[in-house]
């Protein structure tokens, strides 16, 4: 183990960039104009023009991560009371929906250090009742979509990928978004591209549209379906525009932050989490994991030093650990040693040098 480094006197790194974009003004005031409500002009040009960076034929604004969630069932064929399998590593935020449209999350481990699901694990836990499953990679690490994709299709169930973390991560030189029936999205302020709150859904299949978009409409309130307004308002299409110009940008600067870090960081007690072969990452994070020790120790060293991370600031664990999810209990080894492994470093634009050279300084006076 090399000796201990010198970090300098406290600093305190942000954890999260503060959107704000030359044309974001341009973009809202053309709304004004135009109109603020979610079947306005600027919210259908903001779809159109997610559609043409992703090469993905339908997508639809919606208000918020969550809400794609709940919408993205809505183009899938269940009843209450089935089935839908997800990993225990996600945020809660993607098995709320699932249990507030009367569904049954059903836990899956995950592979050996990576958020996609584990195949041997899935063929344990799926039933007559499972209706879909849920892939969700985290901070922009790509999983192994495309397997897990012909897995899906193989037992007729629906592939919905959750992205919240994952905007333009790629995988075999494709978009993650393309493996999967429905990719989600989040656009909160904390995300690589964000509209302040919302979201959005894509799929290439129009029929899994029309479902999804009657849903965020009252059911087109022709009072033959149930729906609600998960509809995303013009103001937040409108800067969303602005900052879909602005993400080739942040994957420049981000990935130049991340080799920064990782050509300087010695310390043979944490690694980067391994990319899956084939994968590209976006930079919305950078994952440190530690190979020897508890993971949970490596956390408390850069909080210390004002390093901050998700996985201190959420305190990720398996969901089953949480009591509104007792009932859901599985003990998932893999996503629970990844957990306990891993933390968040910031990669986002902001940062400046010296902000970089903290990082690096901390990680690498890191003993266990």
């Amino acid at each position: 183990m090399s000796a201990p480094g010198v970090v300098s006197a406290r600093r305190q790194i942000d954890d999260a960039f503060r959107h704000r974009h030359p044309d974001d003004e341009l973009y809202l005031r053309r709304a004004l104009e135009t109109g603020l409500t979610g079947t306005a002009p600027i919210v259908e040009q903001y779809e159109r023009k997610i559609s043409e960076r992703y090469g993905i034929n339908h997508v639809l604004a919606v208000s918020s991560g969550s809400a794609a969630v709940a919408v993205a069932l809505e183009g899938i064929d269940w009843e209450v009371g089935d089935e839908i399998i997800v990993p225990p590593s996600c945020p809660i935020c993607t098995v709320l929906p699932i249990m507030a449209r009367g569904l049954k999350p059903v836990f899956c481990d995950v592979r050996p250090h990576n958020f996609g699901l584990d195949p041997e694990d899935l063929a344990r836990v799926v039933s007559p009742r499972t209706r879909g499953i849920i892939e969700v990679p985290m901070w922009g690490y790509p999983s192994r979509a495309d397997e897990l994709w012909s897995i899906a299709r193989a037992l007729e169930l629906s592939l919905i990928l959750d992205l919240a973390h994952c905007h333009v991560t790629r995988l075999n030189g494709k978009w993650l978004a393309e493996f999967g029936d429905i990719a989600c999205f989040s656009t909160h302020e904390g995300k690589f591209m964000s509209t302040g709150e919302g979201g959005f859904v894509m799929t290439n299949d129009a029929t899994r549209d029309a479902r999804m978009r009657a849903y965020t409409r009252f059911g087109n309130l022709d009072g033959k379906k149930v729906g609600l307004n998960y509809k995303l308002g013009g103001l937040q299409a409108a800067v969303g525009i602005a900052r879909l110009d602005a993400i080739d940008w942040h994957l420049e600067v981000r990935a130049r932050n991340r080799q920064y870090l990782l050509e300087r960081i010695n310390n043979p007690l944490v690694r980067e989490l391994p990319i899956v072969e084939g994968g590209v990452i976006n930079g919305y994070a950078l994952l440190m994991q530690v190979v020897r020790g508890d993971g949970r120790r490596f956390v408390e060293h850069l909080d210390a030093h004002g390093v901050p991370s998700d996985v201190k600031k959420y305190d990720n664990q398996p969901l089953y650990n949480y009591p509104l999810l007792a009932d859901r209990q599985r003990d998932c080894r893999n996503a629970r040693e990844l957990l306990r492994s891993l933390t968040t470093i910031p990669l986002h634009p902001q940062l400046s040098t010296e902000d970089l050279q903290h990082i690096v300084a901390t990680v690498n006076a890191y003993v266990g």
